[in-house]
């Protein structure tokens, strides 16, 4: 007896730690193994990688477009998947984090090596090293970030101000970057770094123009199919039914009519008794399938415990 109670319990463990696995599977990952901070380059036979939700090929896509070699990655943390014999690194890209595949990266010596990889893919028609003119920083919080390249990802430079609205700022280089963002390299109470040249009054007044457009185009093109449904309105059907009214036919159209109207309120009917039994047919099964306890694992958990109970409270009256 002392074996069959050692066997229940052995069986109750081992099910609940199955469903403890079943359990982390079924969450998934949602943050790194352990915290990094180093910068990856994207080298991949592909041309670029893709981003993922979760450290698995067959997760969900973050990025619409491959992001393309030569991108710099900053690698905050790192996941390790043993089962495939690759290391996931975890990193923002574009406002999402996700997880992308370091085997088809290569480590960055430095900031300034990412930094040159991503201006050297924006291509130097984008790239201007020599610049001189002034902007005024514009941002919707009233306030904005000087950062260690051209991107957040650089992160900001620390033990500077933040840049208030109206403060002018003059631009010593600027470039366009591959993901379309616009950064310029400017001086901040004498320490260099780079500002969002999107943030700018000259940026918005420039850019203020081509929404006012757009929303021009939008707004003719609505106009259009309002005028095309009012050409369409016309009386001619119903003249040529008043014309086809004869003493002869309307007796034959009215018997006609009767004969479908019958025909019509039958058909209807049945349709309406096999849609009602179909709905029916489908509440069943949905109760059948809400039914299924035993597709619970809790529930077999409880029923093997009730069942361990009874076999010890059994096996003690049989002792006494």
């Amino acid at each position: 007896m002392k074996k069959l109670t050692k066997s229940f319990l052995v069986m109750i463990l081992g099910l609940l730690m199955s469903v403890n696995v079943m359990a982390d599977v079924q969450t998934g990952k949602t943050g790194p193994d352990y915290p990094t901070d180093y910068y990856m380059i994207v080298e991949s036979k592909a041309g670029g990688i893709d981003i993922y939700s979760q450290p698995d090929l067959e997760s969900t896509r973050l990025n619409d477009e491959q992001i393309p070699n030569g991108t710099a990655l900053h690698i905050e943390g790192e996941v390790e998947d043993t089962e495939n014999n690759r290391t996931w690194g975890y990193t923002e890209y574009h406002g999402m984090y996700g997880y992308a595949p370091l085997d088809e990266c290569r480590p960055a010596d430095s900031r300034k090596e990412a930094i040159d990889s991503e201006l050297y893919i924006a291509g130097k028609d984008h790239v201007n090293y020599n610049t001189g003119y002034d902007v005024n920083a514009y941002a919707e919080e009233g306030s904005q970030k000087l950062y260690q390249g051209p991107g957040t990802k650089y992160g900001e430079v620390p033990g500077v101000r933040d840049i208030e609205n109206g403060e002018t700022l003059h631009i010593t280089q600027d470039a366009e970057m591959a993901d379309g963002s616009h950064w310029g390299v400017t001086t901040v109470d004498g320490t260099e770094g780079w500002v969002d040249l999107e943030k700018t009054e000259e940026w918005k007044a420039e850019h203020l123009d081509t929404v006012e457009e757009s929303v021009d185009a939008v707004a003719e093109v609505s106009v259009t199919p309002t005028e095309v449904a009012k050409a369409t309105e016309t009386p001619a059907p119903t003249e040529a039914a008043e014309a086809t009214e004869t003493p002869t036919p309307t007796i034959t159209e009215e018997a006609d009519e009767a004969e479908n109207t019958e025909k019509d309120s039958k058909e209807p009917e049945a349709e309406n008794t096999d849609t009602k039994d179909s709905r029916e047919a489908s509440g069943q099964n949905v109760k059948v399938t809400a039914s299924r306890w035993y597709q619970n694992p809790f529930t077999w958990i409880a029923v093997i415990a009730v069942l361990a109970v009874a076999g010890l409270l059994i096996y003690h009256n049989k002792k006494k």
